[in-house]
């Protein structure tokens, strides 16, 4: 007669089993704004070594704080959404993650299902409304599906291309045994290119006299702008843009080959692309551009990344590929070093210079306000959401690839926010957040998430013209001039009464001897510092006409 040992599995708790599967898979922080039916995930979150749980004060800076954090590590983001009224406050930031292309986890806290035959309250339709903004949603549903949409939602957030993938996590559900063991997922990876392939793509660049290469954000998240993109670029001695909105600099600013960000005008696109002629595409799903305008691109065109609804702005691609573009460009470019081709001579910078404006007595001018700015601030990772002196920053900055980040998608209200996911992801760097004075109101909560947090790092300026300068430019193309509603005055903000509400410290500068003796009086970091430029509405940035 013989004797069978069985052993039982080990039992734990749905939430468990989550949270350590996100902590195997290189989670570190869940940013939430929870509710009731938040509080096992909370809790149990508490009871975690290894998981930290950053409460924001609305979902409107939870999102972002996730999504900045993404991107200043390049990896994935956790956000923790309170039901059906929270999920539908965040949506305009998972819209904004989507667009850009941020691997986001967003956990939804889902109505207790044992009383959902009610309808009650914070109940709705939690997957239609997250499938509008999310690449694709699943839920536990049961006790034996759990464990394995844990995986799926995983899985799905970590292959490209890169957006916002909702699991909507019942309360009673997480609250239930399972005997899973959490797991490390192994999403599906991008190949690089064949070797025909290949040689396609070195042809269509050797052939060309002049080629141009417009890089999205897949640059970024392929590790592929920093050496790989410059290096084909000097090989090829052609121009590298970053493609309009591009949510992450792809290639450093001070790279000879930087020719700067394309304007969201097809018609200033084609201006700038014109003596091209052949364009290789990096990412992304075409140009995302602002106001109605017409414009030609008749190069010969190329493509290479992840997302295959590319479309170009005319025609077809000669070549497109879904593909790793960092392989893919290492491949490349060891192919045409391989060959022997006629030697170049290297042209003047691809960035086009300008001067700076005259000083003004008594006066700031937002565009040498930038320019001091980036002068003292060489080494930070910029979140810029300026407004009308966004298209300065660009063309001033000499910042690495990666530390140059704006939303992506055209909102407001997300720059702030995402500084401060940022800054906890990244204590040991000076983080700059440059914000238009409307913009710095969206989500100025996260102020006090960075001091609850201990986030130490962040020097916010902002912009202060008193106007939605950005749409008076817009309204002066489209209705003929400024528009009385576009004031944000009176009352006049005080910023400084900001300040102290979260515990931040305040400086102001109206003129330029201001700003400078404020530069010069302090050695990095800066430490939760709100620094308000005061401008004078009539004095436009230069590079304004770049803005749409």
């Amino acid at each position: 007669m013989g004797f069978s040992l069985f052993l039982a599995a080990t039992k734990v708790k749905v939430v468990s089993y989550l949270l350590h599967t996100l902590e195997k898979n290189d989670v570190e922080v869940i940013f939430g704004n929870p509710g009731t039916t938040e509080i096992p995930l909370v809790r149990a979150c508490e009871q975690h070594s290894k998981l930290r749980y950053v409460v924001a004060l609305s979902e409107i800076a939870a999102v972002p704080m996730a999504d900045g954090y993404a991107r200043a590590t390049r990896k994935l983001g956790v956000v923790n959404l309170h039901v059906a009224p929270g999920l539908g406050n965040g949506m305009g930031a998972l819209y904004t993650a989507g667009i850009a292309g941020t691997p986001l986890l967003v956990l939804v806290g889902g109505q207790d299902r044992r009383f959902l035959h009610t309808q009650p309250i914070l109940w709705g339709p939690l997957e239609q409304m997250a499938r509008s903004v999310c690449k694709d949603v699943f839920g536990l549903n049961t006790r034996y599906d759990a464990a394995a949409n844990v995986r799926r939602a995983l899985r799905c957030a970590l292959t490209p291309p890169y957006a916002p993938v909702a699991l909507i996590c019942p309360p009673d559900l997480l609250e239930q045994e399972i005997t899973e063991d959490p797991a490390t997922v192994r999403p599906p990876a991008l190949s690089g290119l064949d070797t025909a392939r290949i040689e396609e793509y070195a042809a269509f660049l050797s052939s060309a006299k002049k080629p141009a290469v417009i890089a999205a954000e897949d640059v970024h998240w392929s590790a592929a702008g920093a050496e790989k993109l410059e290096n084909l670029a000097e090989h090829l001695h052609a121009s590298v843009y970053a493609a309009p909105y591009t949510g992450i600099l792809p290639i450093s600013a001070s790279s000879h080959w930087y020719a700067g960000y394309l304007p969201p005008s097809l018609k200033q696109i084609a201006e700038r692309l014109h003596d091209h002629d052949a364009l290789l595409f990096l990412g992304g799903r075409g140009l995302r551009t602002t106001l109605y305008s017409e414009g030609s691109l008749p190069q010969r065109k190329a493509w290479i990344g992840t997302d295959v609804r590319v479309q170009t702005s005319d025609g077809e691609f000669e070549l497109a590929s879904v593909a790793d573009i960092a392989h893919a460009l290492r491949a490349i470019d060891s192919l045409l070093r391989g060959k022997r081709t006629a030697a170049k001579v290297k042209p003047a910078s691809a960035r086009p210079e300008l001067a700076l404006p005259a000083a003004k007595r008594g006066a700031l001018h937002p565009t040498r306000a930038v320019a001091a700015l980036l002068e003292r601030f060489r080494e930070a990772i910029w979140f810029d959401e300026s407004g009308l002196s966004t298209s300065d920053v660009r063309q001033w900055m000499r910042l690495a690839a990666g530390d140059y980040i704006i939303n992506g998608s055209g909102g407001i209200g997300w720059g702030l926010p995402a500084a401060v996911g940022a800054a906890l992801a990244k204590p040991e760097r000076q983080i700059v957040a440059a914000i238009g004075d409307g913009s710095a109101l969206y989500a100025s909560e996260a102020l006090w998430s960075a001091g609850h947090q201990g986030a130490k790092n962040i020097l916010l300026v902002v912009f202060a013209n008193r106007r939605y300068a950005t749409l008076n430019e817009a309204a002066g193309r489209l209705a003929g001039g400024a528009l009385q509603s576009f004031t944000i005055e009176p009352p006049v903000l005080d910023f400084s009464g900001l300040a102290t509400l979260h515990g931040w410290r305040y400086w102001r500068a109206s003129s330029e001897d201001e700003l400078n003796q404020v530069l010069t009086s302090r050695a990095e970091p800066w430490t939760n510092t709100l620094l308000e430029l005061e401008l004078d509405p009539a004095l436009k940035p230069v590079t304004a006409s770049r803005h749409f």
